[in-house]
């Protein structure tokens, strides 16, 4: 089972689009599998957060990520 498709995008609760995963995602989500060139991160570099809305969309828990796609939180 996927957790995530390549081409699946970031996006933050209002649905502004943040970024996309970049691979199928099998197992868990770790730092190469997506990319949020649209977002920015929080001052402790663990949190990807949305330029219009300052929400969570992609976080680091432990050694794996967790972020915000259209279908809701996938880790």
């Amino acid at each position: 089972m996927r957790i995530a498709r390549e081409g699946e995008e970031i996006v933050c609760p209002r649905g502004r689009l943040n970024g996309r995963v970049i691979r199928n995602v099998e197992d868990q989500i770790g730092d190469g599998d997506f990319s949020a060139p649209e977002a920015r991160y929080s001052a402790d570099g663990q949190r990807y957060l949305c330029v219009c809305c300052d929400r969570v969309v992609a976080a680091r828990e432990d050694h794996r990520w967790r972020i915000h796609l259209r279908r809701g939180w996938v880790r």
